[in-house]
């Protein structure tokens, strides 16, 4: 008898947090435990203008993101400890290369619509705030 093949889904919407970037807000989902990195914006159809996904690693490292299974076009942030962005991509709809960071430094990831921190002016250098501060004060991954 054939396993019964369950068909491919997003992830419920997860626990969000408003991010302050410059004079510009976000509501940012939190994904924050390795099940919820590994599916991130796979299978949405739609992010709001506002809206974005942060990704909290439990350590620094370099890391990589690619677009397999994601049909809206994104723009990601690979940011520091400190909530420092330190680079800006952009990522085409259902490409499988992946995007490395060239720093080794990356604890968070923020992915927003394509072209987004270029509509608000935010830039590397920039830092991300939260109302209780930097982004460790807030989130953390599980």
């Amino acid at each position: 008898k054939p396993i019964s093949s369950r068909k491919e889904k997003a992830q419920a919407k997860l626990e969000t947090i408003m991010l302050y970037l410059g004079a510009a807000e976000l509501n940012a989902e939190i994904a924050d435990e390795n099940h919820e990195r590994r599916a991130g914006m796979m299978y949405r159809t739609k992010m709001h203008a506002n809206e974005a996904m942060l990704f909290v690693f439990p350590y620094p490292h370099q890391t990589g993101f690619w677009m397999k299974n994601t049909t809206i076009p994104l723009s990601i942030a690979y940011i520091d400890q400190s909530s420092r962005i330190l680079e800006i991509h952009n990522l085409e709809p259902g490409d499988t290369n992946t995007v490395d960071s060239r720093s080794d430094k990356i604890m968070y990831a923020l992915e927003v619509n394509k072209g987004w921190f270029a509509k608000n002016g935010i830039k590397p250098g920039n830092v991300i705030g939260t109302k209780k501060g930097a982004l460790a004060k807030s989130v953390q991954a599980r």
